[in-house]
């Protein structure tokens, strides 16, 4: 955690780095095992659960800053 008032940058960034190289992972594999339209549906909930944790690493590392530090 760094000690400056405001936005933990240095968390954020690890957070996001994470949840893009893991989602990459996720893409390349099924779109190796499916084709069509599974594919769409896989990718379409891939990047959903990939959103919805980038939402809450961001509300985390803001949370730094509510908190006062």
């Amino acid at each position: 955690m760094s000690s400056e008032p405001g936005i933990d940058g240095g968390r954020l960034g690890r957070t996001l780095v994470l949840i893009g190289f893991v989602t990459t992972v996720f893409l390349f594999l099924i779109a190796n095992r499916l084709s069509g339209d599974t594919f769409r549906i896989g990718a379409v909930a891939i990047g959903t659960v990939a959103l919805i944790t980038a939402i809450i690493g961001f509300i985390i590392a803001a949370g730094s800053a509510v908190e006062g530090h």
